[in-house]
């Protein structure tokens, strides 16, 4: 047989189990809401450390922006520029002393002749400007045809990069159908890189794929390409472990006497998660026109010299209208320019965000079900609920910690939702269990106990807990006078009639009194009174219940008369005395009784009181003498005494109504 307490502990596991199940399970079929949830999250911490002086990140001004605004096309009263106009900035921008220029443009045909060759004359002397290009991006190898156009064809051919692989990129996407800066331009560029973005299951952008197959090689993203010519690393010397990283090889920037390893954490797919460093406005903007402006005045020049040395310049159109914004963790309306200079950023300061993988994450929540389980195993139900909320307080602050100052990205909102549902579960299995066992209880209880006692037992259990203790109670028994000879007679359905029926008047006229029946014995019973609930004029209640019984019975014995029935009478012995009551028994079966010479006592008065008549103890008389009508009977001798004991009878009179 499985105890209460082992079944308990399965059922608790079960439940833990199955939290973790169902949260697993949420995930799993409705991806689209709790990701998309967990994502949001994180999207909070991004913007609680945007908006911290103590824990925003630090930003490295070697990335800059110059913004083709509204505030560009005011100032130029122009809002068709030409490719002429482009052509300057260039030419500008590489007199500033510019370390890398990247357009977030794609020139994908020819305008007019003489615009094109100052384009393409311009970046071709600047040595430095980085054109976008887009593609199709296919998860299915099989889709992705030959393009149609054989001189971008060769370009792209003669551009993509053999990078050293070690592992199956069979997830990464495949490029197809390019789009690309026309190719007498690209060619004298820095090269082109791919401005495909892939936004999330809620429409926010987030990562970015560094690196996509196409045709049998790679070809990097528009960042990408630019921050590893910065670096000074090729294709050569990147090594690519497909869902694990990106090495950089011996990177080194500008004036630097050696290069150390950059490794770029990326999932399956080839992205990496930007780690944005605030809104639009946390990197330095200058204005496309005044860029434009600046060769007018060589001293003015040589100040923007002073200024923008060195630096990588993403030049890109952020007037109104422009169809390349969407929302990124820190702002709504973000620039997508923004999100390659974020990249660069990224990377220039190695400082990777990491995502927790499945295993850690499992790990992780094992953890927290342990913990949910040896809590919910040891304390009370509000201590479970208290310390399950603690657990799931702490686990935010430490997924806060970690994404603050370690850089790890861990999943929040399917831990909190396990612990919820398992701290739901449990309280929820607790309480239909414990509501069960008060109804057990309440069910046992009653047959021993009036219903206010039960009442106060059932809401208070230590009234009745294991253990005894030494008390004064007054102690009653009854037995009915010549029953075994009468029931001798009958059958046994009539014989449990006839008891049944004098149990179920002599029960309730106890309860009235609020004493506690603690058990029948054949004909007879036993009853005490001043316990659970402490009664201090128990002798007087256990008194009064004895005359009302003797009353009742006389109301039996007519009715049984009249049909046939034995003519009943019974005997009463009462002893008030210092006893121990509490719960006595075994661990399997235990009886809340009462033990002592005094219950000993009131059982001998029992025998030996007068047919219809109750007995009592000289101390139960010195109790109940100024309110009861008693006289003495002298000493007698009883079994188990050595020294006889003074006994009174109580006078029952019928005309008194002790209920009033």
């Amino acid at each position: 047989m499985i105890t209460d307490k082992k079944r308990n502990l399965q059922v608790t596991i079960f439940l833990v189990l199955g939290s973790f199940v169902a949260a697993h399970l949420c995930f799993w079929l409705l991806p689209n809401v709790f990701e998309t949830w967990n994502a949001q999250v994180i999207d909070q911490l991004f913007i609680i450390r945007s908006n911290s002086d103590s824990i925003r990140p630090h930003y490295d001004d070697t990335v800059v922006h110059v913004d083709l605004s509204d505030t560009s096309i005011q100032e130029l009263d122009n809002f068709y520029l030409n490719r002429s106009h482009h052509a300057r900035v260039i030419q500008n921008l590489a007199a500033m002393n510019v370390s890398a220029q990247l357009y977030d443009f794609i020139f994908a045909a020819r305008s007019n002749e003489r615009d094109d060759i100052a384009l393409i004359d311009a970046v071709g002397k600047a040595a430095n400007v980085y054109f976008g290009m887009a593609f199709e991006l296919l998860k299915d190898n099989s889709q992705a045809g030959k393009h149609k156009d054989t001189k971008q064809r060769r370009y792209l051919e003669r551009t993509k990069w053999k990078v050293i692989v070690k592992g199956d990129p069979v997830s990464f996407y495949t490029a197809a159908n390019p789009l690309i800066t026309f190719t007498d331009l690209a060619a004298v560029s820095n090269g082109l890189g791919h401005l495909n973005l892939k936004f999330d299951r809620d429409g926010v952008f987030r990562r970015v794929p560094l690196l996509v197959r196409y045709e049998g090689a790679f070809y990097p993203s528009f960042a990408f390409r630019a921050v590893c010519d910065y670096l000074g690393v090729p294709p050569e010397r990147i090594i690519l472990r497909p869902g694990k990283s990106v090495t950089l090889k011996d990177a080194r920037r500008t004036g630097e006497a050696s290069g150390h390893n950059i490794v770029i954490p990326i999932d399956k797919y080839g992205n990496m998660v930007v780690n944005f460093i605030g809104p639009w406005e946390r990197m330095k903007h200058y204005n496309f026109a005044d860029v434009l402006r600046a060769s007018d005045d060589r001293d003015e020049l040589d100040m923007w010299r002073e200024e923008m040395s060195g630096k990588i310049v993403i030049v890109s159109e952020v007037s109104t209208g422009s169809s390349d914004i969407g929302p990124v963790p820190t702002d709504t309306h973000f620039p997508l320019s923004g999100l390659h200079a974020n990249v660069i950023h990224t990377i220039l300061t190695e400082s990777f965000l990491r995502e927790f993988s499945g295993s850690e994450m499992l790990f992780i929540e094992i953890l927290i079900l342990l913990s949910i389980l040896a809590i919910s195993l040891r304390f009370s139900s509000l201590t479970i609920s208290l310390s399950t909320l603690a657990v799931a307080a702490g686990y935010i602050g430490i997924a806060s910690f970690l994404f603050y100052y370690v850089n790890l990205i861990i999943h929040i909102i399917r831990p909190l939702f396990m612990t919820v549902v398992a701290m739901i579960s449990i309280l929820s299995y607790r309480y239909i269990n414990e509501e069960k066992q008060k109804e057990v209880l309440r069910s046992t209880l009653e047959a021993y106990f009036s219903p206010p006692v039960v009442k106060k037992i059932v809401a208070n259990p230590e009234m009745i807990a294991s253990g005894g203790q030494k008390k004064e109670l007054t102690v009653l028994f009854s037995d009915i006078k010549s029953f075994t000879r009468y029931s001798s007679k009958m059958t046994p359905d009539h014989v449990q009639r006839l008891l049944n029926e004098y149990f179920d008047a002599m029960t309730e006229i106890v309860f009235k009194y609020q004493g506690t029946v603690d058990k029948f014995m054949g004909d007879g019973m036993m009853v005490f009174f001043g316990d659970p609930e402490t009664q201090p004029d128990h002798a007087l209640l256990c008194v009064r219940a004895a005359i009302d019984m003797q009353r009742k019975v006389r109301e039996i014995k007519a009715k049984w008369e009249k049909q046939g029935d034995m003519p009943i009478k019974i005997r009463i012995g009462i002893n008030t005395d210092t006893v121990v009551v509490g719960n006595m028994g075994s661990a399997r079966r235990l009886s809340y009784t009462v033990l002592g010479s005094g219950v000993n006592l009131a059982q001998r008065l029992e025998s030996n009181a007068p047919v219809g008549g109750i007995m009592i103890s000289e101390r139960t008389n010195d109790l109940v003498k100024d309110d009861i009508p008693t006289h003495a009977l002298g000493k007698i001798k009883v079994k188990g005494f050595d020294e006889a004991v003074s006994v009174y009878e109580v006078l029952v009179e019928l005309d008194t109504d002790f209920s009033r």
